[in-house]
């Protein structure tokens, strides 16, 4: 039997599960024009009763465990600014080959920071409260023990070796729990809310800080601002191991899938510093 792709919900708008999701949820959708995640990979709605579901999909043989869980894991999180997860569902599609999933969360009514994962914008009006707020957060986050892995050690391996050869020593010594994907889509203002939880878990130290700062190489002084606020975090040598490991990771979508073209330049600038810092980094 052929693999089932994985939908990108704006091409195939799969009107028949999200009737079955409201359905099961007894919601009604308040906007027929849903909110759509990265690729179409999700589709999401403001209900009737004042909250927020999100409806996705995966092929039934290749379900990854990790992200699946990872909205259900992330509510035994506390200090940390996120939707409250109010209740999830499955069932089961034969005829796609899939099995949909949706979750029901309180709604966030903040705008996100960028509507692109990459912020333009060099004056994003974030005061000095939601700085500490994202600070706050994010220590909150580092201190909670689990099992989960966000980002692999073999991954960073196979990254910066890719891009380092054997220069630089890509092994981190110090693990805290990450979001994995802090970027500028993910965070709202002016109050912060920290959204998208499918694939937190264990990271390098600093990773969080490390992938905004990536995704703010276009405007440098946000990228420094960032840099500033976490700079406990980034000046370590596994903050130094994530910054890197971000820079060769989006490089890597840069080349070969053409998603954030702009920052090419500044990541790979970026990338040639801390190889160079890194390869004389005494552990």
């Amino acid at each position: 039997m052929e693999r089932a792709a994985m939908l990108d919900l704006r091409e195939e708008s799969a009107p028949d599960a999200i009737e079955y999701c409201r359905k099961l949820l007894d919601v009604e959708f308040k906007d027929d024009s849903p909110t759509f995640g990265w690729g179409g990979k999700s589709a999401g709605f403001e209900t009737s009763h004042g909250t927020w579901v999100k409806v996705l999909s995966r092929p039934a043989g290749s379900i990854n465990e990790r992200t699946w869980t990872g909205e259900e894991c992330s509510s035994v999180l506390s200090g940390v600014s996120k939707p409250k997860l109010l209740r999830s569902i499955r069932w089961s599609d034969d005829d796609r080959g899939v099995v949909w999933r949706a979750d029901e969360t309180t709604l966030v009514s903040f705008p996100v920071v960028s509507s692109t994962p990459e912020i333009r914008n060099d004056s994003p009006g974030l005061s000095d409260a939601w700085w500490s707020d994202l600070r706050e957060s994010l220590a909150a986050l580092a201190g909670h023990k689990t099992t989960r892995v966000g980002v692999r050690q073999d991954l960073i391996n196979r990254r910066i070796r890719e891009f380092a050869g054997d220069t630089v020593d890509p092994s981190v010594n110090e693990w805290t729990t990450a979001h994995a994907d802090v970027h500028w889509a993910n965070l709202t203002a002016p109050t912060l809310v920290l959204l998208d939880w499918e694939g937190w878990g264990l990271g390098p130290r600093g990773l969080d800080a490390a992938t905004l700062w990536a995704f703010s190489l276009l405007v440098p002084p946000v990228a420094e601002r960032v840099s500033d606020e976490f700079s406990r975090d980034l000046s370590s040598r596994s903050g130094k191991i994530a910054q890197l490991f971000m820079c060769t990771e989006l490089l890597k979508m840069v080349r070969d899938y053409g998603d954030h073209p702009e920052l090419e330049k500044p990541l790979a600038r970026e990338a040639d510093r801390l190889a160079v810092e890194l390869a004389g980094f005494i552990r």
